[in-house]
């Protein structure tokens, strides 16, 4: 299940924009890679399945790309024109807020990108992806691990070992590579760990926190959300930090 426009726009609020640090070193990694296998991103024609606040589809369009970033966030979209427009590439960006089952592929793209987005979250989404290019396609998952503390005692202070939450989290790398080798399609993969820190008020911090749990369809427990978010206080902050392993997949239907 995707997470609903309501989510992503008050995560929009906090989600890293595409010059956040820790997000910028992950995406040069990210192209960095492709371009090393050849990829060149100069004139391509590009479309960003759950774009977000446009982490990638900026520095691709700063490469030369002409980028369709959907999302179904107007939030993240609205941060992606702004930071577009900034960054003087707004003629190389065009936006279209959908979600990825609605969206119309009235052509075939050069290149088709899905980076950490549950917009990609079935075999049959996957399957739109890979028939909306023309040839490349890259996608970026998490790989054998994703650690978040804060998260991680939310989720147990919430439920009982019987109780299974539903995750709205994008398709593991692991298992998209296994819908590629199932469908012969050839591909090369790479995996590399990454951390970061986010740094919250307590307010955000309990806004942050309500959003995770609500995504997992987990109803939140005020006196609980508040009494876990104070042992994560340190300087006046929350801090949370996820600690995890990504993984990047290049295949070519061609």
């Amino acid at each position: 299940m995707e997470p609903t426009f309501n989510f992503w726009d008050n995560m929009a609020k906090r989600y890293p924009r595409f010059n956040d640090a820790s997000m910028s070193k992950d995406v040069n990694h990210i192209i960095n890679w492709c371009q090393n296998k050849n990829v060149s991103f100069e004139g391509a024609s590009i479309l960003d399945i759950g774009a977000g606040t446009g982490t990638i589809a900026i520095p691709l369009a700063q490469k030369g790309a002409h980028v369709t970033a959907m999302d179904i966030s107007e939030g993240m979209l609205a941060a992606l024109n702004e930071d577009a427009k900034e960054q003087g590439v707004s003629a190389k960006v065009h936006t279209y807020q959908s979600d990825w089952e609605a969206f119309p592929l009235n052509q075939k793209y050069d290149i088709v990108i899905a980076s950490m987005t549950p917009a990609i979250s079935d075999e049959q989404k996957i399957e739109k992806m890979l028939g909306a290019t023309k040839g490349l396609g890259i996608y970026i998952g998490w790989g054998k691990y994703r650690n978040n503390k804060l998260v991680e005692a939310l989720v147990k202070a919430h439920t009982t070992e019987e109780e299974d939450c539903a995750s709205a989290g994008c398709i593991n790398a692991n298992k998209f590579i296994e819908t590629l080798k199932e469908k012969k399609i050839p591909f090369e993969s790479d995996f590399f760990e990454t951390s970061w820190t986010d740094t919250y008020t307590f307010d955000e911090a309990k806004e942050y926190a309500y959003d995770q749990l609500k995504r997992k369809e987990i109803t939140p427990n005020e006196a609980i959300v508040e009494s876990i978010l104070v042992s994560f206080i340190k300087d006046d902050k929350v801090h949370v930090t996820t600690e995890a392993e990504k993984g990047m997949v290049l295949w070519n239907v061609a």
